[in-house]
Protein backbone atom coordinates (compact mmCIF):
# COMPACT_ATOMS: atom_id res chain seq x y z
CA UNK A 1 0.00 0.00 0.00
CA UNK A 2 1.39 3.30 -0.98
CA UNK A 3 1.00 6.07 1.98
CA UNK A 4 0.63 9.61 1.87
CA UNK A 5 0.38 12.09 5.07
CA UNK A 6 -1.55 15.24 5.56
CA UNK A 7 0.44 17.05 8.77
CA UNK A 8 -2.50 19.74 10.49
CA UNK A 9 -0.87 21.22 13.12
CA UNK A 10 2.53 20.28 12.89
CA UNK A 11 1.22 16.91 13.62
CA UNK A 12 3.79 15.09 11.18
CA UNK A 13 6.59 17.13 12.17
CA UNK A 14 6.31 16.38 16.07
CA UNK A 15 6.01 12.72 15.23
CA UNK A 16 9.54 13.35 13.15
CA UNK A 17 11.25 14.36 16.31
CA UNK A 18 13.81 12.05 17.69
CA UNK A 19 11.72 11.68 20.58
CA UNK A 20 8.58 10.39 18.91
CA UNK A 21 9.41 9.12 16.00
CA UNK A 22 9.14 5.19 16.76
CA UNK A 23 5.82 6.10 16.55
CA UNK A 24 5.43 7.26 13.38
CA UNK A 25 7.35 4.91 11.81
CA UNK A 26 5.19 2.30 13.25
CA UNK A 27 1.98 3.84 12.35
CA UNK A 28 3.48 3.88 8.32
CA UNK A 29 4.43 0.31 8.96
CA UNK A 30 0.86 -0.71 9.74
CA UNK A 31 -0.49 1.46 7.29
CA UNK A 32 2.00 0.29 4.33
CA UNK A 33 0.94 -3.53 5.30
CA UNK A 34 -2.85 -2.93 4.78
CA UNK A 35 -4.18 -5.55 2.30
CA UNK A 36 -6.32 -4.60 -0.60
CA UNK A 37 -8.92 -7.39 -0.37
CA UNK A 38 -10.16 -8.10 -4.02
CA UNK A 39 -13.46 -9.17 -4.36
CA UNK A 40 -15.10 -9.43 -8.21
CA UNK A 41 -19.04 -9.46 -7.55
CA UNK A 42 -19.23 -7.84 -4.78
CA UNK A 43 -21.81 -6.08 -5.87
CA UNK A 44 -24.56 -7.50 -8.17
CA UNK A 45 -25.71 -4.10 -8.47
CA UNK A 46 -22.31 -1.79 -8.61
CA UNK A 47 -19.38 -3.81 -10.40
CA UNK A 48 -17.20 -1.52 -9.45
CA UNK A 49 -17.40 -2.57 -5.61
CA UNK A 50 -14.41 -4.87 -5.64
CA UNK A 51 -13.02 -3.84 -2.23
CA UNK A 52 -13.79 -6.09 1.00
CA UNK A 53 -13.45 -3.07 3.79
CA UNK A 54 -14.47 -5.20 6.53
CA UNK A 55 -11.31 -7.27 5.83
CA UNK A 56 -9.58 -4.07 6.38
CA UNK A 57 -10.57 -3.08 9.39
CA UNK A 58 -10.17 -6.63 11.17
CA UNK A 59 -6.70 -6.02 9.59
CA UNK A 60 -6.35 -2.64 11.56
CA UNK A 61 -7.54 -4.14 14.97
CA UNK A 62 -5.89 -7.54 14.95
CA UNK A 63 -2.52 -5.27 13.83
CA UNK A 64 -2.93 -2.01 16.09
CA UNK A 65 -3.63 -4.69 19.07
CA UNK A 66 -0.72 -6.98 18.40
CA UNK A 67 1.63 -3.85 18.84
CA UNK A 68 -0.34 -2.85 22.36
CA UNK A 69 -2.73 -0.14 20.87
CA UNK A 70 -5.93 -0.11 23.20
CA UNK A 71 -9.31 -0.17 21.49
CA UNK A 72 -12.04 1.51 21.16
CA UNK A 73 -10.60 3.77 24.47
CA UNK A 74 -13.09 6.58 25.76
CA UNK A 75 -12.91 9.30 24.01
CA UNK A 76 -14.29 11.54 27.09
CA UNK A 77 -13.67 10.78 30.39
CA UNK A 78 -17.41 9.70 30.73
CA UNK A 79 -17.70 6.25 31.66
CA UNK A 80 -21.23 5.80 31.08
CA UNK A 81 -22.02 2.85 28.73
CA UNK A 82 -22.84 5.59 25.20
CA UNK A 83 -20.05 7.40 26.28
CA UNK A 84 -17.90 8.06 23.24
CA UNK A 85 -15.31 6.01 22.45
CA UNK A 86 -12.24 6.00 19.56
CA UNK A 87 -10.73 3.30 17.36
CA UNK A 88 -7.61 2.97 19.16
CA UNK A 89 -5.21 4.82 21.39
CA UNK A 90 -1.57 4.48 23.05
CA UNK A 91 1.19 6.17 24.88
CA UNK A 92 4.94 5.92 24.24
CA UNK A 93 7.19 6.05 26.53
CA UNK A 94 10.60 7.65 27.45
CA UNK A 95 13.48 5.01 26.79
CA UNK A 96 15.48 6.61 29.51
CA UNK A 97 12.99 7.65 32.42
CA UNK A 98 9.82 5.43 30.80
CA UNK A 99 7.81 8.03 31.75
CA UNK A 100 4.67 8.67 28.88
CA UNK A 101 6.07 11.19 26.55
CA UNK A 102 3.19 11.21 23.66
CA UNK A 103 -0.05 9.43 23.39
CA UNK A 104 -1.84 9.04 19.88
CA UNK A 105 -5.43 8.37 19.15
CA UNK A 106 -6.50 7.21 15.96
CA UNK A 107 -9.89 6.31 13.71
CA UNK A 108 -9.67 4.08 10.58
CA UNK A 109 -12.40 5.32 8.49
CA UNK A 110 -13.81 3.38 5.74
CA UNK A 111 -17.65 4.50 6.41
CA UNK A 112 -20.02 7.15 4.92
CA UNK A 113 -17.86 10.65 5.25
CA UNK A 114 -20.22 12.41 7.80
CA UNK A 115 -18.46 9.74 10.25
CA UNK A 116 -15.62 12.19 9.75
CA UNK A 117 -16.93 14.83 10.94
CA UNK A 118 -17.71 12.61 14.07
CA UNK A 119 -14.02 11.69 14.10
CA UNK A 120 -12.99 15.68 14.51
CA UNK A 121 -15.45 15.87 17.88
CA UNK A 122 -13.99 13.01 19.51
CA UNK A 123 -10.50 14.03 18.97
CA UNK A 124 -11.18 17.22 20.06
CA UNK A 125 -12.97 16.35 23.30
CA UNK A 126 -9.94 13.76 24.09
CA UNK A 127 -7.89 16.46 23.41
CA UNK A 128 -9.75 18.95 25.84
CA UNK A 129 -9.44 16.32 28.35
CA UNK A 130 -6.35 15.57 28.14
CA UNK A 131 -6.99 12.09 27.05
CA UNK A 132 -4.38 12.41 23.63
CA UNK A 133 -1.89 14.70 22.52
CA UNK A 134 -2.07 14.03 18.93
CA UNK A 135 -4.77 12.54 16.96
CA UNK A 136 -4.09 10.13 13.47
CA UNK A 137 -7.01 9.78 11.16
CA UNK A 138 -6.47 6.49 8.33
CA UNK A 139 -8.66 6.61 5.17
CA UNK A 140 -8.41 5.06 1.68
CA UNK A 141 -7.77 7.62 -1.72
CA UNK A 142 -10.70 9.07 -3.54
CA UNK A 143 -9.87 6.24 -5.70
CA UNK A 144 -10.13 3.48 -3.38
CA UNK A 145 -12.85 4.40 -2.00
CA UNK A 146 -15.15 4.55 -4.68
CA UNK A 147 -14.45 0.84 -4.66
CA UNK A 148 -15.34 0.12 -1.06
CA UNK A 149 -18.86 2.10 -1.37
CA UNK A 150 -20.53 4.97 -2.36
CA UNK A 151 -19.94 8.03 0.09
CA UNK A 152 -16.91 6.69 1.83
CA UNK A 153 -14.12 9.60 3.48
CA UNK A 154 -11.38 9.62 1.54
CA UNK A 155 -7.74 11.47 1.78
CA UNK A 156 -8.22 13.95 -0.82
CA UNK A 157 -11.62 15.57 0.33
CA UNK A 158 -10.33 15.04 3.99
CA UNK A 159 -7.15 17.59 3.00
CA UNK A 160 -9.17 19.97 1.46
CA UNK A 161 -11.24 20.43 4.20
CA UNK A 162 -9.70 19.60 7.68
CA UNK A 163 -7.94 23.48 7.21
CA UNK A 164 -11.29 25.04 7.44
CA UNK A 165 -11.89 23.87 10.94
CA UNK A 166 -9.06 25.85 12.20
CA UNK A 167 -10.74 27.39 14.61
CA UNK A 168 -12.66 24.73 16.10
CA UNK A 169 -9.93 21.47 16.05
CA UNK A 170 -7.09 22.65 17.96
CA UNK A 171 -4.93 18.82 18.35
CA UNK A 172 -2.56 18.08 15.72
CA UNK A 173 -3.87 15.55 13.39
CA UNK A 174 -1.84 13.53 10.71
CA UNK A 175 -4.19 12.43 8.14
CA UNK A 176 -2.92 9.00 6.46
CA UNK A 177 -4.05 8.08 3.17
CA UNK A 178 -4.04 4.74 1.77
CA UNK A 179 -3.59 4.45 -1.82
CA UNK A 180 -3.83 0.78 -4.01
CA UNK A 181 0.02 0.59 -5.66
CA UNK A 182 -0.64 -3.59 -6.18
CA UNK A 183 1.69 -4.21 -3.57
CA UNK A 184 -0.62 -5.39 -0.99
CA UNK A 185 -3.14 -6.63 -3.51
CA UNK A 186 -5.30 -9.98 -2.13
CA UNK A 187 -7.76 -11.63 -4.35
CA UNK A 188 -9.17 -13.34 -1.74
CA UNK A 189 -12.02 -14.10 -3.88
CA UNK A 190 -9.80 -16.78 -5.60
CA UNK A 191 -7.13 -16.99 -3.00
CA UNK A 192 -9.57 -17.64 0.15
CA UNK A 193 -12.68 -18.53 -0.08
CA UNK A 194 -15.84 -17.67 -2.31
CA UNK A 195 -18.07 -17.18 0.76
CA UNK A 196 -18.26 -13.43 1.17
CA UNK A 197 -20.04 -14.37 4.43
CA UNK A 198 -17.09 -15.07 6.00
CA UNK A 199 -14.91 -12.25 4.29
CA UNK A 200 -17.23 -10.24 5.78
CA UNK A 201 -17.33 -12.01 9.39
CA UNK A 202 -21.65 -11.38 9.07
CA UNK A 203 -22.24 -13.83 12.06
CA UNK A 204 -20.25 -14.65 15.02
CA UNK A 205 -19.37 -18.27 13.50
CA UNK A 206 -17.82 -16.50 10.42
CA UNK A 207 -16.40 -14.02 12.37
CA UNK A 208 -13.70 -16.25 13.65
CA UNK A 209 -13.01 -17.69 10.56
CA UNK A 210 -13.12 -14.49 9.10
CA UNK A 211 -10.51 -13.17 11.80
CA UNK A 212 -8.13 -16.19 11.60
CA UNK A 213 -7.69 -15.49 7.78
CA UNK A 214 -6.56 -11.92 8.56
CA UNK A 215 -4.16 -13.09 11.30
CA UNK A 216 -2.65 -15.58 8.61
CA UNK A 217 -2.11 -12.59 6.67
CA UNK A 218 -0.54 -10.46 9.08
CA UNK A 219 1.74 -13.70 10.47
CA UNK A 220 2.87 -13.76 6.91
CA UNK A 221 3.97 -10.21 6.50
Amino acid sequence: MEVKTYSYRFAEEILQHPHFVKAYKELLLVCSDCPVPIYKGKSKNQPKLDVVQQMMNTYFLLRFKSLDWESEPLATPDTSTDALRSDFRKSFLDDETGEIVLTIQIEVEFGNVASSYRNYFKFQLSFANALTDLCVLIVPSYALSKRIDSGVSNFEKTKREIPSAKLSITVPTLVIGLFDDGTTLWNVKETVTEDLNILKGDSRIKYIQHCAIIQEYIDNL
